[in-house]
């Protein structure tokens, strides 16, 4: 089922009398405004009262039973009624506490009790004035034990409250005109507690500022018990044909109206009630929605809403679906470029779910454009740059745009001129920013700089042994006069480029200043070793244990070589081999021979000696031999030498 709306539940009472009874009816709901396809459950209450249970003062007095007291005026002394007939009015207020009590009712069967009530407009004169306090209001009551004991059921507050009971504060509750300063019918059902054979009921007023003060009142007082056998039975019939039903769904597809008819079980018409309104909406929803929005930055988004919705109802719904968002007004957002078209569709529906498509176009147009940025060329040593901006589109209202430029610096911080140019800058890059009313937009630039002077040389060789020969070649650039620390205690200042011979002893750097005037210069380094260099080998004679090259000068001695003529190989410890006593050397090869020239020993390494033994191992006999030997001395010389010797064994 749809939504149902503009849905007024309301008691309508249509009364009469035929055969000693009083008719009423009440229908719900008493209007209904539906979408197409909704359903509504219309219900009816009706009822058959005795006369007994009906009550007004038209004859001037109150009914037998009844007690009233603070005013017993039955006459209509503030305006008539809605039936102008006479009323009971408070009129007293002040000299008593206003109130009127019933007779004991048999409600046990539940109903309601109708009656209508009015209260004076604050600040009229008597005995027209009306209440304004909290607690100055009238009070709907009920007693079970004839009167000694009232228990509250509704408590009519001044403002137009209405509350369970009286709160008893005396804050102000009125001001001029309420909804309880017209007559108005009240409908109050019967709590269960008072569903009793002997029930009284009473309006009473329990505070007033005094006499002639705080009036009010009642009439057409109606003691509804339903059901039997407090009520006799109806039958309802409808003008819509339906007949003995007190409710029924209805399906309308258009306006209709209808009206309930009660009578009596022996079909006798008593009442009708009031006509009942079935209104349908129609699909025709209006409303009011942009066709294009502009955005003349990327950064603003246009809030858009959908309005004036007419002819409909709510609760209404927008549902931006390429958002998405329900949001209504919605910023629509950009996409971040300058310049761009982006559609935005849009499901609106109304109460009765009716919907509608629509599309809302947004450009985006920045206005506010860097036309143009331009850079100046720097001096190498000198900050003699500059930046310019050129910028157009501007929006302002009034004023000049925000312009800032901002760029490196040689100290903590940054170059930064408020304006579209800027000078004397060194080189690097340059950022620019303007602000209008609308948009901001940034740029950057390059602020080059002219060829600047370096220096720089080469040195050949870079290393090597004292004293080291060394020839500078340089080879600067953009530069005219040059300063020389050759460091090894040397200096030169020349404006020649031609190449510089140095001596080296030790390690050194040297250093170029290569200027292009005496304030834009560039310095290079180069650094020189001097290598410890000498003998390396510890047999020489000339042996440096601190050269880290060797540099060939070592000097070496010649072998001693001393050669004995005679060994007695006889095992007793003492001249049993023959070898040679030699130094400085780093081999030796010993050949002995017989006299007939054959071997008898040879031996090659650092200490040979002949034990008198021959090749196979026998003991060579006592006599002359032959020697020869080779010995390499330490610079690899070899030196040779023969001779006899004499084996003697006893």
């Amino acid at each position: 089922m749809k939504l149902l709306i503009n849905l007024f539940f309301s008691l309508t009472l249509i009364s009469g009398t035929a055969f000693g009874q009083y008719c009423s009816i009440s229908v719900d709901p008493l209007n209904a405004t539906v979408c197409i396809g909704d359903s509504v459950l219309v219900t009816s209450v009706s009822n058959l009262i005795n006369s007994g249970q009906q009550f007004n003062f038209n004859a001037g007095n109150i009914p037998t039973g009844w007690v009233s007291a603070g005013g017993n005026t039955f006459a209509e002394p503030c305006g008539p009624n809605p039936t102008g007939t006479p009323y009971y009015w408070a009129s007293t207020a002040g000299s008593g506490t206003p109130f009127i009590s019933t007779a004991q009712f048999d409600v046990s069967c539940g109903g309601v009790i109708e009656f209508d009530m009015v209260y004076s407009i604050q600040g009229q004169g008597s005995p027209c004035e009306g209440p304004d306090l909290a607690n100055e209001g009238v009070e709907l009551q009920y007693s079970l034990n004839g009167g000694t004991t009232w228990i509250p059921i509704e408590y009519y507050q001044p403002n137009g409250v209405i509350l369970p009971q009286n709160p008893n504060v005396t804050a102000p509750g009125a001001a001029g005109v309420t909804p309880f300063t017209s007559w108005n019918t009240f409908s109050v059902p019967i709590p269960p507690g008072a569903a009793t054979t002997n029930t009284m009921f009473r309006w009473i007023q329990e505070n007033s500022s005094g006499a002639l003060y705080d009036n009010w009142g009642l009439d057409n007082i109606i003691i509804n018990a339903m059901g039997a056998p407090c009520g006799s039975t109806t039958v309802v019939n409808w003008s819509n044909g339906l007949t003995d039903t007190e409710s029924f769904y209805v399906y309308p597809t258009g306006d209709t109206t209808f009206v309930a008819y009660v009578f009596d079980t022996n079909g006798v018409y008593h009442c009708q009630s009031d006509t009942i309104f079935m209104s349908v909406f129609g699909d025709n929803m209006t409303y009011s929605l942009p066709d294009t929005v502009y955005s003349y930055c990327p950064t603003t988004h246009p809030l858009v809403e959908v309005t004036n919705f007419a002819n409909s109802f709510g609760p209404y719904g927008v549902n931006w679906t390429n958002i998405p968002s329900t949001n209504n007004p919605e910023n629509l957002p950009t996409s971040g470029t300058e310049h761009d078209t982006i559609p935005y569709y849009v499901e609106i529906t109304d109460g009765c779910n009716y919907i509608r498509y629509d599309t809302v176009v947004l450009v985006v147009n920045q206005l506010l454009e860097i036309d143009t940025l331009m850079s100046f060329v720097s001096d190498a040593c000198n900050p003699t740059g500059a930046v310019s901006a050129m910028v157009s589109g501007i929006t302002m209202n009034s004023g000049q745009p925000y312009y800032n430029w901002t760029g490196p610096d040689t100290i903590p911080g940054s170059i930064s001129v408020d304006g579209t140019v800027m000078q004397n800058l060194p080189p690097g890059w340059y950022y620019f920013t303007v602000e209008d009313d609308v948009c901001i937009e940034s740029d950057s630039v390059y602020v080059d700089v002219e060829e600047p002077p370096i220096a720089q040389f080469s040195v050949n060789p870079t290393s090597g042994c004292a004293p080291l020969e060394v020839t500078l070649t340089n080879s600067s650039q953009n530069t005219n006069n040059y300063f020389w620390d050759f460091g090894n205690g040397n200096t030169l200042t020349t404006a020649a480029t031609n190449n510089q011979n140095q001596t080296y002893v030790t390690s050194a750097n040297v250093m170029l200043i290569a200027y292009a005037n005496p304030d834009c210069a560039d310095t290079a380094f180069v650094s020189i070793e001097v290598i410890p260099c000498g003998c390396t080998d510890p047999n020489a004679t000339n042996y440096n244990p601190l050269a880290t090259i060797d540099d060939e000068s070592c000097v070496y001695p010649e072998p001693i070589i001393v050669v004995p003529n005679v060994f007695t190989p006889n095992n007793d410890g003492a001249n049993d081999e023959f070898v040679l006593d030699v130094t400085f050397y780093t081999n030796i090869e010993l050949v002995i021979l017989n006299r007939w020239g054959n071997t008898m020993y040879t031996s090659v390494g650092l200490n040979p000696s002949w034990s008198g033994l021959t090749n196979t191992g026998t003991e060579a006999g006592e006599g002359t031999y032959f020697y020869k030997y080779s010995v390499t001395s330490l610079n690899g010389t070899v030196y040779e030498g023969h001779g006899f010797l004499e084996l003697v064994r006893d």
